[in-house]
């Protein structure tokens, strides 16, 4: 019998996992659509956000400002969405109860086929970089690029994690759709997309800081404005910190409604 090191298994079913999920997602959808939904979703929304701004308060309005919220919130559709509808995925396919069956550890498994939304939020939020400087004339001359990176994969991972965690619910209810949207258009408003978060009311503040897309958009703002990564280390720790908060505790969830979902018999419910 070999030797393995510890974790060899549990890398093992992550990438086989993130292999299956990225084969059978373009088993169904073709590239070009893929490329097609990267490319309209952060000009269209980027572009409503903006405008109305301009429209509401044209003598006021920092394009700026909303430009780059946006192209860091576009990532919440498939760290959010995508992956929040994972266990409902598996659900309307027939699927879950044989992964449930596995003697497979959860984790491992379900942070494997969540992590192509990963790769697929930093194309994305790229994207909308791209539209915001040469659409919407962002200055970004002055912009610490390493700085900028290492946020956008550091915001992806963790709304990714905070996605898993939202998904963790789905195994109990009958589609984990209506939390995915709820939390996908919550974030529009409390996560500092497009007006600070010290607007808010107080008592919605600390649901927004909470929430790493926070600590995204207001270290990707400083990023373009110049700082570098040692400046913008603090923000990036904290959000670090509710990214893994976010998957600790979907991890706790998910095996807890595992249980109950089990005792009620509503694994296959959908």
């Amino acid at each position: 019998m070999t030797n393995q090191f510890p974790g060899s298994q549990s890398i093992r079913i992550f990438v086989s996992s993130a292999t299956f999920a990225f084969k059978a997602l373009f088993s169904w959808l073709r590239p070009e659509m893929w490329l097609m939904q990267v490319l309209t979703l952060p000009l269209f929304q980027m572009a409503f956000f903006v405008y109305l701004a301009r429209f509401a308060a044209p003598t006021t309005t920092n394009v700026a400002f909303i430009a780059v919220g946006n192209a860091m919130q576009v990532a919440s559709f498939s760290s959010i969405f995508a992956v929040c509808n994972l266990t409902s995925e598996e659900k309307w396919q027939g699927t879950l109860v044989p992964l449930i069956a596995t003697p497979a550890n959860r984790f491992p498994l379900f942070l494997g086929r969540a992590s192509f939304q990963i790769l697929n939020g930093i194309v994305t939020i790229a994207v909308g970089f791209l539209y915001a400087n040469t659409l919407f004339q962002v200055d970004m001359a002055r912009t610490d690029f390493v700085a900028l990176a290492i946020v956008i994969v550091v915001t992806t991972f963790a709304m990714t994690g905070f996605g898993l965690m939202l998904g963790s619910v789905g195994l109990f209810m009958r589609t984990a759709m209506i939390i995915a949207n709820i939390f996908l258009f919550i974030g529009l408003l409390i996560c500092g997309v497009n007006f600070p978060v010290t607007v808010l009311p107080v008592w919605i503040q600390p649901i927004s800081y909470a929430i790493p897309m926070t600590y995204g958009t207001m270290a990707a703002r400083a990023a373009v404005q110049g700082t570098d990564i040692l400046g913008i280390a603090p923000v990036l720790l904290q959000e670090i910190a509710t990214g893994l908060g976010s998957i600790l505790i979907g991890y706790v969830l998910f095996l807890s409604f595992e249980v109950l979902a089990r005792r009620r018999g509503t694994l296959e419910e959908y």
